[in-house]
């Protein structure tokens, strides 16, 4: 297939491209802003939301397809099998205002790769190219003016998408890039001849973990399969991006220099560390009043969420200074944003490792 590329904000961003990997259960509307704004991340790409939850009324999915202005670009990562189901929600991401659409071919949760979804469609590429087609697609029918009546099939979500999007107004009828995250392969290396299959589909970019589905997050990533991707796709005007196992901006400046990439994602490495993007190294009293602010947007972005899940993120926060372990293990009790600044207000009112670092 001879599509040409639309690139839209990738051909404005800066190379080598560092931006914060999509995490699942980690990256949620909050983590990304932190990211953007505290790690000067070059793009957000939400969390993966499935599609045919989408087409099902799962409206709580929408909380996952939140940003702030100050996030973009700002891209919707989607997930699932069914291509029709993939095609309507693109459209929802259109009129949501999102930047661009992320196809999520490297998910190896069990859940996910079972229903052929994720890093099981490198088994499926038949369909995995169907998929990207029919995500084009789906932009196009919002860009081409088509209706959420038309093309949004559950009442409540198409109810909420025209809420959320009716600020937008018809900035946003534009076509958007198409891009993939993806893995190695499946059982076994086939990075040259994934790769080949999915260049077939002209997305924007592609963005490869290197390792397989089957090795989940065991061992070490592979940058020389990543390397070897890029060698196959060098010319045909995609992006090759790499992500895996980096600790911070310059391992990955230094794994784009070694392989010839555009750009590299960094995952776990910034949770409760958002300068692992920027390449800063900030001090404790930044860090510790920084996971405040994380804990208190998490508690106003998200009033009906447990505050359990931003404890990963403050854990994070709490390193790197005498007394650290007793504060990570007492703000993994926290039950609220005010418990968390009473607990590091008194750390940083009494610490002199901290007054210190200030």
């Amino acid at each position: 297939m001879n599509t040409e590329i639309v690139r839209g904000f990738w051909a404005r961003l800066t190379r080598p491209i560092v931006a914060q990997s999509p995490m699942d259960g980690v990256t949620d509307a909050v983590a990304r802003h932190m990211a953007a704004v505290h790690g000067g991340s070059d793009l957000t790409i939400t969390e993966f939301v499935a599609v045919e939850g989408l087409t099902h009324g799962a409206v709580a999915l929408l909380e996952d397809l939140r940003y702030a202005p100050s996030d973009r670009p700002v891209v919707a990562q989607l997930y699932g099998v069914d291509p029709a189901a993939f095609r309507e929600a693109a459209a929802i991401a259109c009129a949501l205002g999102f930047d661009g659409v992320d196809v999520n071919m490297g998910c190896p949760a069990n859940t996910v790769a079972r229903r052929g979804a994720g890093a099981a469609l490198i088994q499926t590429p038949a369909l995995a190219r169907e998929i990207v087609r029919a995500v084009r697609a789906g932009i196009a029918d919002w860009a081409n003016s088509g209706t959420l009546r038309e093309l949004v099939s559950h009442p409540k979500v198409r109810r909420l998408v025209a809420v959320r999007s009716e600020p937008l107004g018809d900035a946003t009828r534009r076509p958007i890039p198409v891009s993939v995250k993806t893995r190695i392969g499946y059982d076994d290396v086939v990075v040259e001849r994934w790769a080949g299959e999915l260049a077939e589909e002209q997305p924007v970019a592609i963005t490869f973990h290197g390792r397989t589905l089957k090795q989940l997050y065991s061992g070490s990533a592979d940058w020389d399969a990543i390397g070897r991707a890029a060698d196959r796709l060098r010319g045909s005007g995609i992006l090759v991006l790499g992500n895996g196992d980096l600790r911070d901006r310059q391992s990955a400046l230094q794994r784009v220099a070694d392989y010839g990439l555009d750009g590299a994602l960094i995952g776990r490495a910034t949770v409760g560390n958002p300068w692992a993007l920027n390449g800063v190294v900030a001090d404790t009293t930044t860090r510790l009043r920084t996971a405040v602010e994380h804990a208190e947007l998490f508690e106003r972005t998200f009033r009906a969420r447990p505050f359990v899940a931003v404890r990963k993120h403050l854990h994070g926060y709490a390193r790197g200074f005498d007394g650290a372990s007793d504060l990570r293990k007492a703000l993994m009790l926290a039950r609220s944003a005010a418990e968390v600044r009473h607990l590091i207000e008194r750390v940083l009112g009494s610490s002199a490792e901290v007054r210190r670092a200030a």
